[in-house]
């Protein structure tokens, strides 16, 4: 019911303290947000532990393309204001080191780490320093910065290990 009303663009902020966190996220994955800071909070709790969060469908919702936490870390990504709201939760996902999410969930963190791209002529947030960091500390068990290679190329950012780890 939650997804349903806000993709009808239905207020859903009542029901982001349901007692179901599938409902709160639901609620919070809406169009229409109006507490995006409880929306927020409520999406980066679920990415905390995403494995049990893709287990509450038993089938796909409505405009779920893959895994549930694709859709809810889009979601946050979106709806942080900045990456450093984001940060801890989606560094965490890096530094968890699944090899088969470069392209729903590595490459969207790399990206909204780094939106205009890498500049070389300004220094590294402590956000986007953690983020590299946990690229370099997870390559070498999961190829972390070689299978993201486009999505470091499209960030400005280099493409292998030592390039990353000189950036830092």
């Amino acid at each position: 019911m939650a997804r349903a009303l806000s993709l009808w663009g239905m207020g859903t902020s009542d029901l982001l303290v349901d007692t179901d966190p599938a409902v709160r996220v639901c609620a919070a994955l809406g169009p229409v947000r109006d507490d995006r800071p409880r929306a927020l909070a409520v999406l980066l709790d679920a990415l905390r532990d995403p494995y049990t969060t893709d287990g509450w469908f038993p089938e796909p919702l409505c405009g779920v393309d893959g895994w549930f936490r694709f859709t809810v870390l889009r979601s946050a990504l979106d709806l942080a204001a900045s990456f450093e709201e984001v940060a801890p939760v989606a560094i965490a996902m890096v530094a968890a080191g699944d090899r088969s999410l470069v392209d729903n969930e590595r490459g969207p963190i790399l990206f909204r780490a780094f939106p205009g791209g890498y500049d070389s002529a300004h220094a590294l947030t402590s956000a986007q320093r953690a983020l590299l960091r946990a690229f370099v500390d997870t390559d070498e068990a999961t190829g972390s910065i070689g299978g993201n290679w486009l999505w470091f190329r499209a960030a400005g950012l280099p493409e292998n290990r030592e390039g990353v780890a000189a950036v830092l």
